[in-house]
């Protein structure tokens, strides 16, 4: 029995840390940036930087959802 409730115990903490790490990127996909902020961010390339830094607005912040929808439009030429 010692056996099966470690296996028990191992399982639940392994659960519990995949809805922790869920839950954290869930806040990180909410996290709103600013213009600045995008272009010294390293998930975006040179090109990518350059198409939000055309196409962002400085006065308003935006999520990194927002900002790859910014560069789809770009790309797509939807631009505005």
């Amino acid at each position: 029995m010692k056996g099966i409730g470690g296996a028990f115990t191992m399982f639940t903490k392994k659960e519990t840390d995949r809805k922790n790490h869920e839950k954290t990127e869930q806040q990180h996909n909410d996290t709103k940036y600013n213009k600045a902020q995008f272009a010294e961010a390293r998930q975006f390339s040179r090109l990518e930087k350059d198409i939000l830094a055309a196409v962002l607005s400085e006065e308003k912040t935006y999520t990194v959802q927002d900002a790859q929808q910014h560069i789809q439009q770009f790309m797509n030429g939807e631009a505005q």
